[in-house]
């Protein structure tokens, strides 16, 4: 539901106020996420993780800036579904986010402190921001899914074309999650 108001955000044509928002669901998240694994987080940890554009990473704010820019003036023009994309980046984002955060809490997070600072907070944003970048290379390699051994197939061709098509939309949030969590878990083994 976050991902989908985060969507929702860019469609304000207002050029501050999407950010806000989208700092404000994030921030929720990581609330929430901390929350459920008996965390709390410091002021500036939420400001760090929550935090739209990254500290370190201010090159990568600016080029998402610009292509929402570059989205919203296509929308302009009149080609509205490749505005769409832009939207489509923020929630994806966002949906990361929460998923990688709670990720790190559950699985990677060694210390036995009941409230994450700073400075954990900055390493925890640099680890999640490096690895949303790494699940769109083609060099990664999340785990198959494996497939029962098929049975003999007696649907004509097109049902055939219409069951790929329905089953390839229902598995995408897995395969989004797998290429996650495969970029997530090679940035972590990377940083030791």
């Amino acid at each position: 539901m976050l991902s989908a108001a985060a969507m929702g955000a860019l469609a304000i044509p207002l050029p501050i106020l999407p950010d806000r928002i989208v700092t404000r669901l994030r921030g929720a998240l990581a609330h929430d996420t901390a929350t459920r694994h008996g965390i709390s987080l410091t002021t500036d940890a939420r400001l760090i993780l929550a935090n739209v554009d990254s500290e370190q990473n201010a090159a990568r704010a600016l080029g998402r800036k610009a292509a929402e820019a570059i989205g919203l003036a296509i929308l302009k023009r009149g080609l509205g579904p490749l505005g769409a994309l832009t939207n489509l980046a923020r929630a994806l984002e966002v949906f990361a986010f929460g998923h990688l955060f709670d990720r790190y809490v559950a699985q990677v997070r060694r210390s036995g402190a009941v409230r994450i600072h700073a400075e954990e907070a900055r390493k925890i944003r640099e680890t999640i921001d490096r690895a949303f970048l790494h699940a769109f290379s083609p060099m990664l390699r999340p785990t198959p899914i494996t497939l029962p051994d098929s049975i003999e197939d007696l649907r004509d061709e097109f049902t055939r074309w219409i069951d790929t098509a329905i089953l390839t939309g229902a598995s995408l949030p897995s395969y989004v999650e797998r290429r996650l969590e495969a970029a997530f878990d090679e940035v972590v083994s990377q940083n030791g």
